[in-house]
């Protein structure tokens, strides 16, 4: 058995051997990657510093009746309206803002998105598409979306009104439907 220490061995640049994965043998000598290729880990630690707990803001003054300019608080719209876009889609725009007022609209390919500012609103105006046979549809938020479960595993002689009252009574869910895949 021979000892390897630094003064009998000499690496040089060009004597260097990377180790890779296929050439494991312990004869291979180990290099030490550059400097570019490992990672620098910097620990910056002074025992003197302390953490400030003092409030720089402590000597605003905040008075009720003020308006903060820059605090814009935004309101959630309702989805928007998607009419169906006609030959006369033109027209259908101008009976829209006679009888209900002006929308905010966006034309994007073959429909017109309807913008309104609340929920009242929306319910307003496909009152008035719903009247003139305007062919509309509202995409409902992910919020509005009922959740479906599937339970596997459950044995096929249950009976499922019997799954539903045991989901309500333990779960205080509100279920809409329960089927049975066979």
């Amino acid at each position: 058995m021979s000892v390897i220490d630094s003064s009998n061995v000499s690496i040089s640049d060009s004597d260097k051997v990377p180790l890779n994965d296929n050439d494991m043998d312990h004869n291979s000598e180990y290099v030490q990657p550059s400097n570019r290729h490992s990672a620098k880990i910097i620990v910056k630690l002074n025992i003197n510093d302390s953490v400030v707990s003092e409030n720089k803001c402590d000597n605003l003054s905040v008075d009720d009746n003020e308006v903060e300019i820059g605090a814009i608080i935004q309101i959630k719209r309702p989805s928007p309206i998607i009419l169906k876009r006609t030959e006369q889609f033109i027209q259908d725009l101008k009976k829209i803002n006679d009888e209900w007022g002006p929308v905010e609209s966006k034309l994007g390919g073959p429909h017109i998105k309807l913008f309104t500012q609340s929920d009242e609103a929306s319910h307003s105006l496909t009152k008035v598409l719903r009247t003139n046979y305007m062919a509309y549809f509202i995409i409902r938020s992910r919020s509005e979306h009922p959740i479906k479960v599937v339970m596997r595993g459950l044995p096929r002689n249950l009976n499922i009104d019997v799954l539903k009252k045991a989901i309500v009574e333990e779960y205080e869910l509100v279920v809409n439907k329960v089927v049975q895949l066979t």
